[in-house]
């Protein structure tokens, strides 16, 4: 079991989304999951979130109906797994110890 579980809601942020991708998984902690919840995208974003759970195995994928930021974020907590949990814009990034940081 992962001790935290990262969640983004992404909406159209085809743009900024591998950045942020990237600034998470090269966190100096390891121990998370990864929720990308993909709301109805219509821009290329969902088909990046499926190439990015290709190479991972801590990143899982929810594909949506457009419900907004909220409905999002509620679907990424309902599946979410880690002990902690931290929410991520899709259009951010963070610094690579954001998480051992959030931790001590």
């Amino acid at each position: 079991m992962p001790l935290i579980s990262v969640i983004i809601p992404i909406y159209n942020v085809e743009n900024y989304l591998a950045g942020c991708l990237d600034s998470i998984l090269g966190q100096t902690f390891q121990e998370f999951e990864l929720l990308l919840v993909d709301d109805g995208s219509t821009d290329g974003s969902e088909v990046i979130c499926d190439e990015f759970a290709q190479t991972d195995k801590r990143i899982k994928v929810i594909h949506k109906q457009n419900g907004g930021i909220t409905s999002a974020r509620k679907a990424g907590v309902n599946i979410a797994q880690g002990k902690y949990i931290g929410f991520v814009d899709g259009d951010d990034w963070i610094e690579a110890d954001m998480c051992e940081k959030m931790l001590d």
